[in-house]
């Protein structure tokens, strides 16, 4: 059976994986000019960083497995002592403000007992229709007591869902949540999140998974049209190649499907899925420095604060050291229209820790949001989305199947990619042995 898998981020790659161990003839195009996709390993001189996806948790096997095959270690990520900055105050994240704290196990404890409740995939849940009109600030609003601690759960989420707290649907947060219940602590140093990292950086990775591939990775080929006629599917590109394929496997993020023209047309239901996906509006900001000043000072470099570099945590992967700022929502799109966002992020930083000032020696901005294939940083799950849309987005279209973290249960992380590459290419077994 020949199939053409498009996209060469890390679920067309696991799924190229997977359908050449099931004997297919796999041919892989990306529109960019590496494989990678939205996980992609930076290096600029001594610099090294990852410039998309960077973090491992402890609880995603599937991500785990692939890492200690293909490099054979995670590297353990250091996470404390960190920082929280509020309203000009410093402390350490072992020592936080008691109404903070008593508000994070407040919305923990309520997370934990409402997504007991629920099963996956999220679109189960019926009978919690309720939540799903619901967004994730409200639950906190309602959850939490003090300032600090509203502040301290936007900023942990909103990291975590790369976007504004009032664009993330309650039941979708919660169905994700489900795979969280048995963590500790959601939010510092103890917790399961962020735990590890790959040893040689996720573009290491990736061009391992790409030389254990017998058939070919096409680079430079955008998709435009996708025919399906006499049990065919031939798939047309931007250069106006064209080739013809048995089955296809889209892992393309939603916003670029919605440039695709698929003749026939796709099904209202799920195009209208497609369409109504959010995708994060985050970008990364790395600063290279002359030397690690915040070891200097007494922390690992990793922060929150409630100014507009939203969190920083050092991203050093080469010799010289560099601290990331992940900034997400509507304060991201602001960043990316400034003049000069790297300064802009240095004087920021300067303002909280002036030794940084003298030790700054450059930086570089990855922009997600305005990325044309990509169109935003991963997807979540807006209010109503989950029990009218989220069904439809799996769902095969004849001989086209469709991939990606928008497809997984574990939405919006790379465990959920390799997650949807399993998925689809048993979809493709069971469809082929039902024609």
């Amino acid at each position: 059976m020949k199939v053409a898998v498009v996209g060469a981020g890390i679920s067309g790659m696991q799924s190229a994986r997977l359908l050449e161990a099931m004997g297919c003839d796999v041919t892989v195009f990306e529109a960019r000019d590496r494989i990678g996709g939205r996980l992609e390993t930076v290096q600029e001189g001594e610099a090294i960083y990852e410039a998309g996806g960077e973090w491992i948790d402890a609880d995603q096997p599937r991500l785990h497995g692939l890492v200690n095959a293909l490099q054979g270690r995670l590297d353990e990520a250091v996470r404390e002592p960190a920082l929280a900055i509020y309203k000009g105050e410093v402390r350490r994240t072992d020592d936080l403000w008691q109404d903070l704290v008593e508000d994070e196990t407040a919305v923990e404890l309520s997370a934990r007992a409402l997504a007991r409740e629920l099963e996956l995939p999220a679109w189960k849940n019926s009978k919690f229709a309720k939540y799903d009109s619901l967004d994730l600030a409200s639950f906190l609003r309602q959850n939490c007591q003090s300032e600090r601690g509203f502040w301290w759960m936007n900023a942990n989420l909103r990291s975590d869902e790369g976007e504004d707290l009032e664009r993330i649907g309650l039941l979708g947060w919660l169905s994700g949540y489900v795979h969280y219940i048995d963590r500790e602590n959601l939010n510092r140093g103890e917790s399961e999140m962020s735990a590890y990292r790959t040893p040689l950086g996720f573009s290491s990775l990736l061009e391992s998974m790409r030389a254990a591939l017998a058939g070919e990775v096409r680079l430079g080929r955008v998709l435009q049209r996708v025919a399906q006629s006499d049990g065919k599917v031939t798939l047309q590109f931007d250069d106006e190649s064209s080739e013809e394929f048995d089955r296809v496997v889209l892992t393309l993020p939603p916003p670029c499907l919605e440039h695709v023209v698929f003749d026939p047309p796709l099904p209202s239901a799920k195009r209208c899925a497609v369409e109504a996906c959010g995708m994060s509006r985050a970008i990364k900001i790395a600063l290279q420095f002359k030397k690690t000043w915040w070891t200097e000072r007494g922390f690992c470099g990793r922060f929150h604060c409630d100014g507009a570099l939203q969190q920083m945590w050092d991203g050093t992967r080469g010799g010289s050291p560099v601290l990331t700022a992940y900034i997400c929502g509507e304060r991201a799109v602001e960043w990316t229209s400034l003049p000069d966002p790297i300064s802009a992020a240095a004087y920021e930083l300067g303002q909280y820790f002036p030794e940084a000032k003298d030790s700054f020696d450059g930086g570089w901005l990855h922009d997600w949001i305005h990325d044309p294939y990509s169109r935003g940083a991963f997807s979540h799950y807006r209010p109503g989305y989950v029990l009218e849309h989220s069904q439809n987005m799996i769902v095969p279209f004849d001989r086209v199947h469709f991939a990606g973290e928008h497809t997984a249960t574990w939405v919006g992380f790379i465990e959920g990619a390799l997650e949807s590459a399993e998925r689809v290419v048993a979809e493709v077994k069971t469809c082929e042995q039902g024609t």
